[in-house]
C-alpha cells in the first residue's frame, strides 16, 4: 500500500469513528468540554471582617481584649478558608510575641464576649505564631471566631505591634488570593508602683503613718493628703512619721475608709507630684465618739 492510499484509509477511518458515534470520540469532546466549562465558571475568592475593631492598648485597667473575626468565602465553590499571622516589620514585633491568643469558632459575633468560654476547635498560641482558624465553608458561607487576647508578664511597656491576618480560600489545588485585616496591639508606659505606708494604731485615738526610707534628704518636709486636701500637721524625714487624729480628717470625712498619700514638699511648702506613700485609714464612732483606724 502506498503512502497516497494509507492516508486515505485512515481520513476515512477517522470520519466513520466520529459519524458513528465513536465511544472513544465522543469521551474526548466531553472530557475536554467539561474541563473548559469548570475553568470558566469556577471562582474562589475570600474576604475578612472585624480585625478594625481589635486595635487595643492593654493597662493596668485593660487586661484582655477579646473580639470577634469573620471570615467569609466569597467564591462560587465551596472551600476551606485558612489564616496566617503576622508581625509587620515596620512596627516591633516584641510586642506581638508577648501577647497570648486563644481563637474559637463561635455562632456569631454577639457570641464572643468577655465573659464567653472558649470553645471546642480552638487554636492557641501569640500574635507572632497562631496556628490557622480554619474552616470549611459552602460558597458564600462565613465562620466567626471569637479572639482572645492577653500581654504576659514580660510584655514589653510603651511598645507597639501591627499584626495582620492573611486569608485564603483553597479547593483541591486551587487557591485564591490572599486577602489582609490589620490591627495595632499597644502597651501603656510603665507604671512605677506607689509605696505603701506603715501605719500603726493607738486605741482609735489616733495613728501614726510612716513612708519608707529614701534618698531624699533628711531636712526634706512631708505632708499628708486626702483627696487633695492636706490632714494633719508637716513633717520631716528626721521624725519619719506623721500623726493623725479624727478630727484632722474632719475637713474631708466623718466615717468610712480614706486613702492617705504622703506627698514631698517644695521649698514653699507646696505639694509636689512625688509621692512617698499611700494606704488606708477608717474613720468610725467608739463609745466615747469619733475614732481612727489603720486599713480599710
Amino acid at each position: 500500500m502506498n503512502r497516497r492510499v494509507r492516508v486515505l484509509v485512515t481520513l476515512l477511518l477517522s470520519a466513520a469513528l466520529v459519524v458513528g458515534g465513536s465511544s472513544a470520540a465522543w469521551a474526548l469532546w466531553t472530557t475536554s468540554a467539561g474541563a473548559t466549562s469548570s475553568t470558566v465558571i469556577g471562582k474562589l475568592a475570600a474576604s475578612i471582617s472585624g480585625t478594625d475593631q481589635m486595635t487595643v492598648t492593654f493597662s493596668d485597667s485593660v487586661r484582655s481584649m477579646t473580639k470577634p473575626v469573620t471570615l467569609t468565602n466569597t467564591g462560587n465553590l465551596a472551600g476551606t478558608t485558612s489564616t496566617s499571622v503576622a508581625p509587620q516589620s515596620d512596627k516591633p514585633a516584641a510586642l506581638a510575641g508577648a501577647v497570648d491568643v486563644v481563637a474559637w469558632p463561635v455562632g456569631s459575633t454577639a457570641a464572643c464576649t468577655d465573659s464567653a468560654a472558649v470553645g471546642s476547635g480552638s487554636v492557641t498560641g501569640t500574635w507572632a505564631s497562631l496556628p490557622s482558624m480554619t474552616s470549611t465553608l459552602a460558597a458564600g458561607a462565613s465562620a466567626v471566631w471569637c479572639t482572645r487576647s492577653t500581654p504576659q508578664a514580660s510584655a514589653p511597656a510603651s511598645s507597639t505591634s501591627n499584626v495582620v491576618i492573611s486569608l485564603t480560600t483553597t479547593w483541591g489545588s486551587w487557591r485564591s488570593a490572599v486577602v489582609q485585616g490589620g490591627f495595632y496591639l499597644n502597651t501603656a508606659a510603665a507604671t512605677t508602683a506607689t509605696p505603701a505606708l506603715t501605719c500603726t494604731d493607738h486605741s482609735g485615738n489616733y495613728v501614726d503613718v510612716r513612708w519608707p526610707d529614701s534618698s531624699r534628704a533628711a531636712d526634706t518636709w512631708y505632708a499628708a493628703y486626702v483627696r487633695d486636701t492636706m490632714v494633719g500637721s508637716r513633717a520631716q524625714m528626721y521624725s519619719g512619721f506623721i500623726t493623725l487624729a479624727p478630727n484632722d480628717l474632719a475637713p474631708v470625712a466623718t466615717t468610712g475608709t480614706q486613702t492617705v498619700v504622703v506627698k514631698v514638699l517644695d521649698g514653699d511648702g507646696n505639694p509636689t507630684s512625688t509621692v512617698a506613700g499611700s494606704g488606708p485609714v477608717t474613720l468610725f464612732t467608739q463609745n466615747d465618739g469619733p475614732a481612727l483606724r489603720c486599713g480599710g
